[in-house]
């Protein structure tokens, strides 16, 4: 039985690490989707539509594929409207706090590492949903893999004191 889960931990562990990175909003049919941001070229703070955090995690689809920009906390790979959300247990993955959140995904390398502590920031990204951004994935790693709703593919991202 212990090989049996090894031979499947590591047949998953080959896919994720054969799968490509996507800087898109699209997967290929059957790929694991690893990485996904928005362009800053196309999305960016002097072209995007500033947008309310409510409306934005309540997932309504009006902004769906827009280019947005919106303040709040984040903590690990997600952004809430308040600090105390953002400070709860699991907070990136709790139930209680699904349409209170939205999942990010950026290239980390450049807008730097989510923080270890919730942070005050503007995002800049566009809109997707978990349920329906990439139909075609095998499966969706980050934010996504372990909960649903609202995400933001991010282009840009303002600390506080620079905004």
């Amino acid at each position: 039985m212990k090989t049996c889960r090894r031979l499947a931990l590591s047949a998953a562990a080959a896919i994720c690490l054969a799968a490509p990175s996507f800087a898109q909003d699209e997967g290929d049919a059957g790929s694991v989707l690893m990485n996904a941001w928005a362009d800053p070229a196309v999305c960016n703070l002097e072209n995007a539509t500033p947008v309310s955090f409510t409306q934005l995690a309540s997932g309504d689809g009006t902004a769906l594929g827009a280019c947005v920009v919106v303040d709040g906390f984040q903590m690990d790979r997600a952004l809430f409207a308040g600090l105390r959300d953002a400070r709860s247990r699991r907070a990136a993955t709790a139930e209680k706090l699904r349409g209170n959140r939205v999942g990010l995904y950026a290239d980390w390398t450049k807008v730097g590492n989510p923080p270890s502590e919730p942070e005050r920031i503007k995002v800049v990204g566009e809109v997707g949903r978990c349920e329906t951004q990439w139909p075609g994935a095998l499966m969706v790693m980050g934010y996504c893999h372990y909960t649903g709703g609202s995400i933001l593919l991010v282009s840009e991202i303002y600390r506080a004191g620079s905004f």
